[in-house]
Parts: structure tokens; C-alpha cells; sequence
């Protein structure tokens, strides 16, 4: 593997120094390109998505495909008007100059993805990869190994490897791959993983984007519309299984409407996905052994309320919420990821926001309220990558809106829509003056009066 990787990166090296990923019309045109495979290809995805996750068409579309095509079309439409060179306000201290700024590619680019959403969590990023000028080398995750093999057969099969390339493997292939030098890395996936990214691409100075995850709280606060805030916390939840870094991964509810609401939550989970949705055809499956056991052990943490079904044959846990959960208990210190809802109940405001600011920050922090104070306090005195107010998950969809972490659920810059393009770009700052004028203030010798003229143009 060690040999292949060499000889992929020599030759990248070769073609970047064609200048040619930074021609704007053969960017667009890869773009164009990558959007026709997939499209050629949509079978091949969805049968992957089924084999490795059981994901529905209709999931596989709104969560995976779907992203992909709005990220993509995008770009093709802007990606000129972003990649323009743009002036800047040049102040009266450096005149007679001008001001702008470029948005150039890093160089070579390694992506890492993930496998809860392994096509979306992989091609976005690369969408911006191309869009910015970069090469790429793709590493998708070995636990989604059907779509990782689908991915490679659509890209490696369309693009030259001197450009992009897939590249398939297990640990030991992330490890060769960390050793390399890149430009810039781009990770998705969980903290732990994410400190080894990090100390990896420390020893060359390099660049990294950290998409990592976080137990994502979900205050409910006793002025909300409880039906529809259960419908929407039950869908974000369960949706691809609990498996997302944007899932609620646990609830404080106030105690005013605790059983009103856990009953509104019960009635929806089973609107969705029947009394039996062990048969349902719209709930995902859990990825690995290791991790189902994990999501088994994690429900010892409280009493089941609900769900609390385990079928190891099938990967299968039931859509579970747990109640009488103790702060300290084993599924309240990671990341759930997977359909566990632990439940805790609050009296009065501050202690829902303290106990969310006790904790490490979180990718994303939910609020279900209709009072206007609290709304505004949840968004003032919290921390968190993102913020959604009466609604979960779905903020994810907007591309206007950067997506990332803070702290432990991420670094190094949002991404989606132009910040897709803006995170895989450097921006450089371009100056540009003249030789046919040439003032005396800057040079020695030294004169009062010229430092009474510099104070008034910097003050």
C-alpha cells in the first residue's frame, strides 16, 4: 500500500504543477463530470446504502444523494462568480496601492470519510476539493465497505489517479496515509480518531478540518407545542438509526410536562415505524458487532420506557428511550450514536443551560420553546457548533449556513454551498502598488513631523 500511495501523490505532484486544476473551466468541468457518474450510478449507491446500512431509497435520496446533487449543482452555477479575485477597501496609509483577495487551492488534499452517511460525508467535501483547484486522494470508512467500493468504482473509473483517486483499506491504509505530507486534510468522524488526525498532520504543520460529533442536548422547555416538538425531535433522532453527528443525543425536558410529552413521543416513534419496526423498511440498521454491543450495554444506563428490542442476527436496535437516567451513568459520557434517547428533566431554565455548559461543547444544541426569553437566552449563554430552535437536524440542508463544530465536536473552518469552496481554498491576500510614485514618510532618517502624519492615518 505504502508503494501505491507514493506513486499516486508523486504523480499529483506532477499535475499540480501543470497548473491545470487551477483553470476555472476544467474545474467546472470535472464538476460536471463527477455529477454525471453519479447519476449513471444511482443504483449501484442505493443498493450500497441498503447492503451496509439498510437505508431506505427515500433515506438514501433525502440524506445522501439528494445533498450531493443540491452541493454540486451549486458550485457548477457559482463557482466562477467564487473564484473571482475580489478588491478590498485599500486605506490612505498605503496609497497609492490596491487591495484584493484571491482564493487559491492548497494543493494536495486528503479526505477521510465517514460511514454513518458514507456517501454524502465523502462526496461533499470532495465537491469542494475539486471546486477549490485541489487534488484528491478519498478515504472512505471500512465499516461501510459497499459504498466505499461503489465510490471507487465511480471515481476511479472517471477521473485519472495524477487527479483524484479513491482509495480503499482499513486502519493500517490510515495510517500509511497520515504519513504522508499533504496541503490540507479534511476529517470526518469521531474525536478520538479526530486527536490522531490532528497529531499526524502536526508533525508537517498542515492544515486540518475537523468534522467531529458530541452529545447534542435538547432542551424542552414547558412553553412549546409538545406534539409537534416530539414529532420532530423523534424523526431527527431516528433518522439513519441515530447514526449522525447532528442526532439529539439527549433530552431535558421540564418536569411540568415530562409525561405528556414521553406519551407524544410514543405515539409518533410508532406512527413511523409501526408497533414492530424491527419490520419496517424505513429504520437503518446498526453498523458493526462492536458497535452493537456498545448500544445493548449503553441501555443498562436508565429504565427503559420505551423500545429496549435487540436482534444481534440483523443489526437490529428498536427505536429506545430511556428514563431515571443518572448524569454520570455510562451513556451520558460519550457520543450515543445510535437510537438511544436518554431523558432528564429540569425545573427551572438555568439549570438546563448550566448543564449543557458543564459539559463539552457540542456539534449542534437544540432549543423547543415558544418563550421569546428563553429563545434568546439558550442562544446567548450557550456554546455549540450549530443552534436550531424548534427543529432538529434539518438546518444541515441549507447551504448558506456553515456546517462545523467548536472545541471537542470540531475545527477549522464550516462547510456546505460556498463555504464548501472557502474551506478547500486559502485565501490569499494580493497587494498591488505602483513605482511611479514613491513617498518619503516610510524612510529614515526620522522626523517628528512625519510621525504626527502617520499617527493621524493609523489612529
Amino acid at each position: 500500500m505504502a508503494g501505491i500511495i507514493s506513486d499516486i501523490l508523486k504523480k499529483q505532484d506532477e499535475f499540480i504543477k501543470s497548473f491545470q486544476p487551477r483553470d476555472i473551466k476544467f474545474r467546472v468541468s470535472q464538476l460536471k463530470k463527477l455529477k454525471q457518474a453519479v447519476k449513471d450510478n444511482e443504483q449501484l449507491i442505493y443498493d450500497a446504502l441498503w447492503a451496509d446500512l439498510k437505508k431506505s431509497v427515500h433515506e438514501s435520496y433525502t440524506s445522501e444523494l439528494g445533498l450531493f446533487y443540491n452541493e454540486i449543482s451549486l458550485h457548477i452555477k457559482k463557482l466562477r462568480k467564487w473564484a473571482q479575485i475580489k478588491k478590498v477597501y485599500t486605506p490612505l496609509s498605503c496609497f497609492p496601492s490596491t487591495s484584493a483577495i484571491q482564493h487559491i487551492p492548497f494543493g494536495r488534499v486528503l479526505i477521510i470519510g465517514a460511514f454513518n452517511f458514507p456517501f454524502q460525508l465523502n462526496m461533499v467535501p470532495l465537491v469542494g476539493a475539486i471546486s477549490a483547484g485541489n487534488t484528491v486522494v478519498l478515504k472512505p470508512s471500512e465499516h461501510s465497505h459497499h459504498t466505499s467500493a461503489a465510490m471507487a468504482k465511480i471515481i476511479n473509473n472517471t477521473f485519472n489517479k495524477e487527479y483524484i483517486r479513491v482509495v480503499e483499506g482499513d486502519i493500517e491504509t490510515n495510517k500509511e496515509l497520515l504519513k504522508q505530507r499533504w496541503d490540507m486534510i479534511f476529517f470526518t468522524g469521531s474525536p478520538r480518531v479526530g486527536k490522531i488526525v490532528m497529531e499526524a498532520a502536526s508533525k508537517f504543520l498542515t492544515p486540518v478540518v475537523l468534522e467531529l460529533g458530541g452529545k447534542n442536548p435538547v432542551i424542552v422547555d414547558k412553553e412549546c407545542n409538545i406534539s409537534v416538538s416530539a414529532k420532530r425531535i423523534a424523526w431527527g433522532k431516528f433518522l439513519n438509526a441515530g447514526q449522525s453527528c447532528v442526532a439529539p443525543d439527549y433530552l431535558l425536558i421540564h418536569e411540568d410536562i415530562r409525561d405528556r410529552f414521553l406519551a407524544e413521543f410514543k405515539k409518533h416513534l410508532e406512527k413511523f415505524y409501526t408497533i414492530n419496526p424491527e419490520r419496517s423498511n424505513d429504520l437503518s440498521r446498526i453498523r458493526s458487532k462492536t458497535a452493537f454491543a456498545r448500544l445493548k450495554k449503553l441501555m443498562e444506563s436508565g429504565t427503559i420506557y420505551f423500545g429496549g428490542v435487540v436482534n444481534e442476527e440483523d443489526d437490529y436496535i428498536s427505536p429506545t428511550i430511556l428514563t431515571d437516567v443518572n448524569p454520570d451513568s455510562p451513556v451520558m459520557q460519550d457520543e450515543i450514536f445510535g437510537p438511544i434517547l436518554p431523558v432528564l428533566t429540569f425545573s427551572e431554565f438555568d439549570e438546563a443551560i448550566d448543564f449543557i455548559n458543564s459539559r463539552e461543547k457540542p456539534l449542534s444544541a437544540y432549543l423547543y420553546s415558544s418563550n421569546r426569553k428563553n429563545k434568546n437566552r439558550f442562544l446567548q449563554q450557550t456554546s455549540s457548533g450549530d443552534a436550531a430552535i424548534n427543529d432538529s437536524v434539518t438546518y444541515f440542508v441549507n447551504h448558506k449556513l456553515p456546517f462545523g463544530g467548536i472545541g471537542y465536536s470540531g475545527m477549522g473552518g464550516g462547510y456546505h454551498g460556498k463555504h464548501t469552496f472557502e474551506v478547500f481554498s486559502h485565501k490569499r491576500s494580493v497587494y498591488k502598488t505602483t513605482t511611479k510614485i514613491d513617498l518619503p514618510l516610510r524612510y529614515p532618517p526620522y522626523v517628528s513631523w512625519v510621525l504626527k502624519i502617520i499617527k493621524f492615518l493609523l489612529k
